[in-house]
């Protein structure tokens, strides 16, 4: 009986190694897939919020250059806005006069 008793608790030894052994490996994917994760959203949120930050200044710039074909009003304190509501710009295309536009345009609109 005794040698059963150290049979049983050999073998619930060695079942309690392997057992931590997975417990191990889980415990260590699961820390890696969790900072994976965060990496994940972190490489889509910072963009997006640097590209909050920083874009609008880099833009206005670039609309005041064709705030007149655009249509915004100039007092505008964000070109992008007078788009947003709708502004169709102030350029009549019945009006042109083609005789005026450079040769290469005329061709191809010809």
């Amino acid at each position: 009986m005794d040698e059963e008793i150290k049979k049983l608790l050999e073998q619930n030894l060695a079942y309690s190694r392997e057992i931590y052994k997975s417990t191990k490996y889980i415990k260590n994917y699961v820390f890696w897939a969790q900072i994976a994760g965060v990496l994940k959203i972190l490489i889509i949120v910072v963009p997006i919020i640097l590209g909050i930050i920083y874009l609008p200044p880099l833009l206005r710039g670039v609309f005041d250059q064709y705030k007149d074909l655009l249509g915004v009003q100039a007092g505008t304190a964000n070109p992008t806005e007078g788009l947003l509501k709708g502004a169709t710009g102030n350029l009549d295309l019945n009006s042109i006069d083609i005789d005026k536009l450079p040769a290469n345009i005329r061709e191809m609109i010809k």
